[in-house]
């Protein structure tokens, strides 16, 4: 048995692959908890933006939240959901996503060795947690996830399903920029790739992916923040202020954006100065990437009245966040580069972050009367256990946070090793089946991320653990195309060592000589013809590794 088939190949016993698909059932099996609803700072804004939408019958957010989430509760509530149906949805979700990341994993190794990076994302406590949580952050997971397994699958399956997989995957990355403005870039790199997995393709596949991107921007128009309608001053100026807040340093070393700051603040321009020097200098070390703590910043509600027109209006103060940001990126463009630069990298490098290590969920009691009461008043009140009762574990690796911490911090290294590795084969135009699907899960896993590093910080990890499964995505392809180089090369040492032997007792056989019946010293002077493994034996190598 060769060493790839060891690893559960395709010429592999079954029971490789009946082994690693039962520890992943044991692993979500595991980590399942009571369906216990979990209070967080942004849960009050989520429940209020659902009761007003599922009021007005159109989505409408406060506190600048995102409108997926809310409609995702809103139509909860209105089939007689309450928060723990939400949390048995969420964990539902979950478990798909983990069903459908060990299929794709399987169906583009072949090789039960590819599992291995699922069952850890399975028991990753930085998504076993928001189960629970009444935030935006799992579905936004799901759904990112599922666009990309998608593309992943349609590089394993005929032309003709590979057009409804690119069409599915649309569609996933459309509801995906609907619970987090963070992926709107998403779906057009899932358009842009799944067109060049199509491509080309018949007048009818055409049509197929024609109607999911229509339906997607449909979807987009209606259900993203772009679509929804702004309850509050937070909501209408949150996208300007945090691109202000966040860049804060940029801002006030530039002499333009100083200028346009005093011009927007006019008489109050002096305090206004002194507030945003206050603000920079808030908790310097809680964000150390960004180097500054910007929501100082952006929970500064005075700086809006500063900064807003005559009139007062919300308007008119997310016109001048917008101004002075811009002014400030025109007049310093190399160091917004560079801080975009610095916040991938970070990203790159702690692509698993260790989060979610405390033994139970944290919860925000401050926010859970709030959340209580917004329910009261708009007539759906809460019961008491729903918001209120006992811690909920975590699992089994938060109650070993040291020893996690450095596996998380193991894997955030391979992943950077698979990136370069990646690199290094696309260069050499090799494996273009790995390098394929490799790039389809770099370009996603960037996507996901990368307005976050461009409009906020990364310092902030629950930006990137949404892309956490990609990560393992990545590393199933990584381990498996080293684990078949490995056996590959291992069996070209093992014949290049038996060569001379072979050559040895062909000169010397007396019984072939007799065979043949030819003379001796014909015999001796026949030498086998020299191996050529190079093309043959590399191609070889990708037809087992599917490369």
């Amino acid at each position: 048995m060769s060493r790839a088939a060891s690893l559960g190949g395709v010429g592999s016993p079954w029971p490789w692959a009946v082994l690693a698909w039962a520890a992943l059932l044991v692993a979500i099996v595991v980590s399942f908890r009571p369906a216990v609803p979990v209070i967080w700072g942004d849960t009050p804004s989520f429940v209020e933006s659902a009761l007003r939408t599922l009021e007005a019958g159109k989505p409408t957010v406060v506190g600048g939240r995102d409108p997926g989430y809310p409609a995702f509760l809103a139509v909860t509530f209105a089939f007689g959901g309450d928060l723990r149906m939400v949390v048995r949805l969420q964990q539902a979700a979950w478990a798909v996503l983990m069903l459908a990341l060990a299929a794709t994993a399987q169906a583009t190794t072949r090789n039960a060795g590819g599992l291995v990076p699922i069952i850890l994302v399975a028991t990753y406590p930085g998504l076993l947690l928001f189960r629970n949580v009444l935030t935006a952050e799992l579905l936004f997971a799901v759904f990112l996830n599922l666009a990309t397994a998608g593309l992943l699958v349609a590089t394993c399956v005929g032309k003709a399903a590979r057009c409804y997989a690119v069409a599915a995957s649309v569609l996933c990355a459309a509801l995906a920029a609907c619970f987090r403005l963070q992926g709107v870039l998403v779906p057009i790199a899932t358009v842009l790739v799944g067109a060049r997995l199509a491509w080309p393709c018949t007048s009818a596949r055409l049509t197929v992916i024609a109607v999911s991107v229509a339906a997607a921007l449909a979807l987009l128009a209606a259900g993203s923040r772009f679509g929804a309608s702004n309850s509050d001053q937070a909501s209408a100026v949150f996208v300007p202020k945090t691109l202000f807040c966040n860049h804060l340093n940029i801002v006030l070393a530039s002499d333009a954006a100083r200028r346009e700051i005093v011009s927007a603040a006019g008489d109050h321009a002096d305090a206004t100065m002194a507030r945003l020097a206050a603000d920079f200098a808030a908790e310097p070390g809680r964000w150390p990437m960004l180097g500054f703590f910007g929501d100082a910043c952006l929970f500064d509600t005075a700086l809006d009245r500063d900064v807003a027109d005559d009139n007062g209006t919300t308007g008119g103060a997310a016109s001048a966040y917008r101004r002075i940001f811009l002014v400030a990126v025109r007049d310093r463009p190399l160091a917004y580069a560079g801080k975009f630069v610095r916040q991938m990298a970070y990203g790159a490098s702690v692509a698993w972050p260790p989060y979610g290590l405390d033994p139970a969920i944290p919860v925000s009691t401050d926010d859970v009367p709030h959340v209580s009461d917004i329910m009261t008043r708009h007539g759906r009140a809460a019961q008491p256990i729903d918001l209120q009762s006992g811690p909920v574990r975590i699992g089994p690796l938060s109650d070993l946070p040291r020893i996690s911490a450095y596996l998380f911090r193991t894997l955030s290294t391979a992943f950077v090793i698979a990136v370069i590795f990646w690199t290094v084969t696309a260069v050499r135009r090799r494996r273009p089946r790995f390098s394929m699907r490799a790039l389809i899960v770099i370009v996603m896993w960037a996507a996901s991320i990368v307005t976050a590093a461009g409009a906020h910080t990364l310092d902030v990890w629950r930006y990137l653990i949404p892309a956490v499964p990609m990560v393992g995505l990545m590393l199933s392809l990584f381990a498996v195309e080293v684990a078949e180089t490995i056996a590959c090369l291992w069996t070209r040492t093992v014949v290049a060592g038996l060569e001379p032997r072979v050559t040895e007792r062909l000169n010397n056989s007396e019984t072939i000589r007799h065979l043949e019946g030819r003379p001796a010293n014909e015999l001796e002077n026949r030498r086998p013809p020299q191996s050529a493994p190079g093309p043959d034996w590399e191609n070889d190598h990708e037809r087992q590794s599917g490369a």
